[in-house]
């Protein structure tokens, strides 16, 4: 009885877990390195696993996050947010690679050829000045605002929640970070 109880609250776990993955499945624990193991356990649950969080309210960061390496404010954008910024992971170089895996990984098909991985010496000054008081949204479009035009971005990409009208102009609270 116990072994059943166990089975069916394991299949009920992965059907839970697969109704969010969108087009990749889940990735294997056995071949993960520490970033992406990482990943999976701070980021995959909302941004997506394979960093489609569509249809979620969530930014995609598959094929779109190398955009934001394209200046230093949109680096510094990557860092300073909050949910990256007051990570749990401590270890700035951790961290580091974790953000490396994110956006030559997954974002892959957006990084500029000549963006250089963030250092934890960076990474651990950028997170001193984490994003907690001001409206995410406006700070994203400033950025995005920003990029050059030989950067490529989509105009899409200033919106937090792209294809939502109105979604850019919600703040999001400093409680909550």
């Amino acid at each position: 009885m116990k072994t059943a109880g166990l089975a069916i609250i394991s299949a009920g776990l992965l059907l839970l877990a697969g109704s969010h993955l969108t087009h990749a499945a889940a990735p294997d624990p056995m071949r993960m390195s520490v970033a992406q193991s990482d990943y999976t356990e701070n980021c995959g649950g909302c941004h997506g696993f394979d960093g489609n969080s569509a249809p979620a309210d969530i930014p995609v960061l598959k094929d779109r996050v190398g955009y934001f390496m394209c200046t230093k404010e949109g680096r510094e954008y990557l860092i300073r947010l909050p949910n990256v910024a007051h990570s749990r992971i401590t270890d700035p170089q951790e961290l580091a690679d974790l953000v490396n895996f994110v956006v030559f990984g997954i974002g892959a098909g957006s990084t500029p050829k000549d963006a250089r991985p963030f250092k934890a010496a960076e990474v651990a000054a950028l997170r001193k000045q984490a994003m907690t008081t001001i409206s995410l949204i406006a700070v994203r479009e400033q950025v995005v605002a920003g990029l050059p035009k030989s950067c490529n971005a989509p105009a899409s990409l200033g919106q937090y929640y792209p294809g939502q009208p109105g979604a850019n102009h919600i703040d999001v609270p400093s409680a909550i970070h």
